[in-house]
């Protein structure tokens, strides 16, 4: 995937969901290992979640 495939997600963040907007996309190193990593801005504060792990809100 790549950055311009998300806008507005929510990831779960402890025992709550949180909802940002996705602002970089780092890829992952292996094409069949993990996911790449979504840097994720929420209230102002930056967050690194696995792709697997955010849904998208803005489809």
């Amino acid at each position: 995937m790549s950055l311009s495939q998300y806008g507005r997600v929510e990831f779960p963040f402890g025992d709550r969901h949180l909802v940002g907007d996705a602002v970089d996309f780092e890829p992952a190193g292996d094409v069949s290992g993990p996911d790449g990593l979504l840097v994720v801005d929420v209230d102002g504060l930056t967050y690194r979640v696995e792709e697997s792990r955010v849904e998208r809100l803005d489809r």
